[in-house]
């Protein structure tokens, strides 16, 4: 094991991901950029408990990855036991969970929340339809709404808007992970989820539908809510983001093979991240 697997493994991008949305969060809620130490305590245990969501959801889904074929995986190719990983996860999670307490206890509340929602899901949620959509798509919402309470007792509008964004981008996202990763979640967990039920082209439809929602909803910050209304630094990192959205919407319903559903997803993780910077850089003009 080196340090490539531990980032495969915990997918530390994503963590870094969360790092800014709860920045954004606490910039927008305190109209000012916070200190250094507090944002940094801040920031530390949702970044740990999503490397530790990600450590604990390869531990549950080996046989699934396997038969999917994900040698991106570092357990699929050997390089870590599933005992480690599990070691990881849980000492990730206890670290994040104790650290949140010096937050304060919304935060903690949240982050303990949160942690058990991701055994869950792990554990079993991923495998009911829809249900762990969700789940999934709402840790990419709740940094935002995490970062507002970190320095505030209230969520103003801007950060429950930005969150929404969000929310139906990630949906549409893990929609087409499920539609990506039916074979190996049927035969290696038993899974029932929406591709199941509905089948991958429809599937594909409502993921396409959600990422032209989350289209239209990033515009509105642009036209209405302060700081972002009018403000170029937010629009053109966004109109960037929202043209590589529709690109995958538009092809969703015309391409149905895992080789374009794996291309679309490293693709809206980008997408996601030049928004987010939307977010912030506007914040910090």
């Amino acid at each position: 094991m080196d340090l490539d697997d531990l980032w495969r493994l915990t997918r530390f991008e994503h963590s870094i991901m969360l790092a800014v949305a709860v920045a954004v969060g606490e910039i927008i809620a305190l109209r000012s950029f916070p200190q250094l130490y507090p944002l940094a305590l801040s920031v530390l245990p949702p970044m740990l408990v999503g490397a530790a969501s990600f450590a604990i959801n390869d531990y549950f889904d080996l046989e699934s990855d396997r038969i999917n074929r994900r040698a991106d995986r570092p357990l699929v190719r050997g390089r870590m036991k599933q005992d480690t990983v599990f070691a990881i996860s849980l000492f990730l999670f206890l670290v994040g969970i104790l650290l949140s307490v010096f937050v304060n206890a919304n935060c903690f509340l949240l982050t303990i929340l949160f942690s058990v929602l991701a055994y869950l899901y792990s554990f079993k949620l991923k495998d009911v339809a829809v249900a762990g959509n969700i789940y999934i798509a709402s840790t990419m919402a709740i940094p935002f709404v995490y970062g507002g309470l970190a320095v505030s007792n209230e969520v103003p509008a801007a950060v429950l808007l930005l969150s929404s964004v969000a929310f139906v981008s990630g949906l549409a996202r893990e929609v087409m992970g499920t539609a990506r990763d039916v074979k190996g979640d049927k035969r290696g967990r038993g899974s029932k989820t929406l591709p199941m039920f509905i089948g991958v082209k429809n599937s594909l439809i409502v993921s396409s539908l959600l990422y032209i929602i989350s289209v239209l909803l990033s515009i509105v910050p642009y036209l209405y809510i302060p700081p972002y209304a009018g403000n170029i630094f937010y629009i053109i990192p966004v109109i960037i983001a929202d043209a590589v959205f529709a690109y995958i919407a538009i092809n969703s319903l015309s391409k149905d093979s895992k080789k374009f559903m794996k291309r679309s997803r490293n693709l809206s993780l980008a997408a996601m991240f030049i928004a987010l910077l939307g977010f912030l850089a506007a914040l910090l003009k």
